[in-house]
């Protein structure tokens, strides 16, 4: 995810909601703002395998020019610690009609890279596992490490996924308390990535991720000391009041989940030198 993710990964990276359909019957313009993960298990005596399978899958297939590009990382924290996420993203909703490629949600089995994966990969996976799909919101992303620019997104080492669940109907104050926190990165120039992420598929509908991603913990500790920064910004108790809010807009009790990834760059169709 630029995921730079993920998501990502990290990631995770597109910024806009897909337009609205108009009334004259043309055909409706679709921002490319998703991203789709899968979080593959895989035994402690295969990883070794996984990897080297992965490694020269993505060598044949995922680093010409024109072919689908994937990135892959290992979660380093939490529940899922140990796990690999692999994903593909940007992508707009039409982009998942293509039937020549492997970036759908169900991509052809008679296709040359999908009958490869299931041979030599699938085998060394404990089950298969769940997907997701994550859209952007339409502003709420910020590049502290160069702009976004679809596939072209700078790839980062690192990224931090905090997940969360929101109270049915809080959509548009979401948007604006997540603006607030936008202004305080832009404002102090803080040298990462960052964005908010809703699962619209695989999960619970109101579920968000806010996510950063960076390419060393110096960075990432430059974010931890945001909320120092917002009353400079917003005025003076502006962060109490950012926090209360917070409090209206997230559900009461839910669990707040957090996890730290690492690209992995040989199983990936983007290097971190581009």
């Amino acid at each position: 995810m630029k995921h730079n993710i993920i998501i990502s990964i990290g990631l995770l990276t597109g910024a806009f909601f897909l337009s609205q359909p108009n009334t004259t019957g043309q055909e409706v313009n679709q921002e490319a703002n998703l991203f789709v993960i899968r979080y593959i298990d895989v035994e402690d005596h295969n990883k070794d395998a996984f990897v080297k399978e992965v490694t020269k899958k993505n060598e044949k297939f995922n680093r010409s020019e024109g072919s689908d590009q994937w990135w892959t990382y290992r979660i380093l924290t939490g529940v899922r610690s140990g796990q690999f996420a692999r994903g593909f993203g940007p992508k707009s909703w039409s982009d998942l009609d293509a039937t020549i490629t492997t970036q759908t949600l169900q991509p052809t089995s008679n296709h040359e890279e999908v009958i490869y994966w299931k041979e030599n990969i699938r085998p060394l996976e404990k089950e298969i596992g769940n997907t997701e799909v994550w859209q952007n919101p339409k502003g709420l992303i910020y590049t502290g490490l160069g702009e976004i620019s679809g596939s072209q997104a700078p790839q980062t080492r690192y990224g931090f996924h905090r997940h969360w669940k929101m109270k049915p109907g809080m959509y548009k104050r979401l948007e604006a308390h997540y603006v607030k926190l936008k202004k305080v990165f832009e404002a102090n120039k803080i040298p990462v990535n960052w964005a908010i992420y809703r699962l619209v598929a695989g999960g619970d509908f109101m579920t968000y991720s806010e996510s950063v991603f960076f390419n060393d913990w110096k960075s990432y500790g430059s974010v931890r000391v945001v909320r120092d920064l917002f009353d400079k910004v917003h005025g003076a108790g502006s962060w109490d009041s950012y926090l209360a809010e917070h409090n209206e807009i997230m559900q009461e009790n839910a669990t707040v989940e957090g996890e730290f990834w690492q690209y992995l760059e040989d199983l990936s169709s983007k290097k971190l030198s581009d």
